[in-house]
């Protein structure tokens, strides 16, 4: 067991809740009225039993062995080289304005850690990896648009229909299912390296990871919750409760339909894409376009940054 890289694991768990839970948080929040804790609450029992207990760990396996196949000696530094420098572009981009995926900069970094270790990438995973990610958000606008009439009539008139209310509670509910046969995964993929539970290309999910990953991830997600109102106010829609709902009901089909099928993609691209198609369906002008290409932009320089930095990683710990 590598204690380093399992305490590298731990911190980038808490990443990711300050991070992913943020994004899945912030679209529901504001408008529904729902308690943040109890929100949080059912987040962190989705990500207990999605991995453990429904949809096994495919997205983990492709992490830890379907991009580059670790194994032997120096495993765990080129998975540590990768690890930190996925969260290095990470903050870089948030501090400068550009908050970002960190599935998409996991997925760059492993990537790049195992070239400047001198493995082989495998390229048609990456592809694929790839043309999902460029493909999801255009799936969930679409998606989005053509469902969206459905949410304005249920949330017409005075006062906002109970159904529309039981819709975006239950849409929630399968988010966060999604997220953890999908992006959730990405944790998963780095502890079990660590501990020793990423065997013969297979990554398991025992008990004691299944139960660790999602306090770290809660505690992430408490240190930075402060940031999900700021989100809501600066985000590429005023969003309303019929956008929330419509936008978790997108970002579940899309993400879901990646985790089950072992891709790794992330939650917030697909919301955006959702958020984007919503608003859409109403009006142009709805959409916040400047929000909209800051946010492409920061994940289009994600995947090569993660790769650059991770490569350069991989060098070092190579010539350790």
């Amino acid at each position: 067991m590598s204690y380093t890289l399992l305490i590298a694991a731990g911190l980038f768990a808490v990443v990711a809740g300050a991070n992913d839970g943020s994004s899945v948080l912030s679209a529901g929040l504001g408008p529904s009225g729902t308690r943040p804790l109890v929100s949080l609450a059912i987040f962190l029992f989705a990500l207990v039993i999605g991995p453990w207990l429904l949809f096994g760990t495919s997205v983990a396996t492709t992490l830890a062995h379907g991009l580059v196949p670790f194994s032997g000696p120096g495993t765990d530094r080129f998975v540590l080289a990768a690890t930190i420098s996925a969260m290095v572009v990470v903050f870089g981009l948030v501090r400068a304005g550009l908050p970002t995926s960190l599935t998409l900069a996991l997925v760059g970094a492993i990537a790049g850690a195992g070239l400047g270790a001198g493995l082989p990438l495998r390229g048609g995973e990456l592809a694929m990896i790839l043309l999902v990610g460029l493909a999801a958000p255009v799936a969930s606008a679409l998606l989005a648009f053509v469902i969206s009439p459905l949410a304005l009539r249920a949330s017409s008139g005075a006062r906002i229909g109970g159904r529309l209310i039981v819709w975006h509670r239950a849409a929630f509910v399968l988010q966060c299912l999604a997220y953890s046969a999908n992006g959730g995964q990405k944790m998963l993929a780095l502890f079990a390296v660590a501990a020793g539970a990423a065997s013969g290309g297979v990554v398991r999910d025992p008990w004691y990871l299944a139960l660790s990953l999602p306090l770290l991830f809660g505690l992430g997600v408490l240190l930075g919750i402060r940031n999900v109102s700021a989100r809501l106010g600066r985000g590429i829609l005023a969003v309303r409760l019929r956008h929330a709902a419509v936008a978790e009901t997108c970002s579940f089909a899309v993400v879901m339909a990646a985790g089950l099928a072992g891709v790794p993609l992330t939650m917030s691209q697909s919301v955006a894409g959702a958020l984007v198609g919503a608003g859409l369906s109403e009006s142009r002008t709805r959409v916040r376009w400047h929000e909209v290409t800051r946010m492409a932009g920061a994940w289009g320089a994600t995947l090569p940054a993660s790769i650059a930095l991770a490569a350069l990683a991989g060098l070092v710990a190579r010539a350790a």
